[in-house]
């Protein structure tokens, strides 16, 4: 008798277990976080707006779409975008009109591909960013396209002229005429000065970036 009723529980239970296995809900998959990147400190989303102009928005779609596709034009030609957004920023800072403002960015855009072309010609197969940004500088303040070219060729390829435009600018702006401000720059060049020496004509140190053009 004992014996049946162990065989009935045991044939029972594993019923019981199948019936109750059977009948759980399956556990749902966890969705994983959105994936982001840690880019200066900050977390970012992966779809950040990056690159994108800081227009502002009370101006027209038209002026919008001018300044969008001048900061495109540099991006796609592998220009520096830094001068653009400065000139942005200081033209409004100084209460330039909307039309102002855009003429003034496409004005930036339109010299550092200038820069970039002329550097290249004089021989810089891949003239670094700065270098673009300072000798567009230069060439804002009256320096022409062939006279950045030949600057270029009084200088090692592997030295950087960031330096020496910035300084040819600076000089421009205060007043001195372009053939003599680059006849001081070339004859430091040509005598393997340092930058500190080069920039010492502008009254600065050598610490003379890619300022904006």
């Amino acid at each position: 008798m004992k014996a049946a009723i162990l065989t009935t529980v045991f044939t029972f239970v594993p019923a019981i277990v199948v019936a109750q296995q059977a009948g759980t809900p399956p556990t749902p998959p966890q969705s994983k976080p959105p994936v982001t990147t840690q880019v200066g400190g900050e977390v970012q989303a992966k779809a950040s707006a990056q690159g994108a102009a800081a227009t502002p928005s009370t101006y027209t779609a038209e002026s919008k779409a001018k300044i969008d596709a001048a900061f495109k034009a540099v991006k796609d030609k592998n220009l520096p975008d830094a001068p653009l957004r400065e000139r942005l920023a200081e033209s409004q800072a100084k209460g330039a009109t909307e039309a102002q403002v855009v003429e003034a960015v496409q004005g930036v855009q339109t010299r550092l591909e200038a820069s970039q072309a002329a550097l290249m010609k004089g021989g810089r197969t891949q003239p670094e960013g700065n270098e673009i940004a300072a000798a567009a500088a230069a060439m804002e303040h009256g320096a022409t396209a062939d006279q950045v070219s030949g600057l270029v060729k009084h200088a090692p390829a592997g030295r950087s002229l960031a330096v020496a435009f910035n300084v040819l600018a600076k000089l421009q702006a205060n007043g001195e005429p372009i053939d003599g401000a680059l006849a001081k720059v070339t004859a430091k060049l040509d005598s393997g000065a340092t930058d500190d020496a080069v920039a010492s004509l502008a009254g600065t140190s050598g610490a003379l970036g890619g300022k904006k053009p």
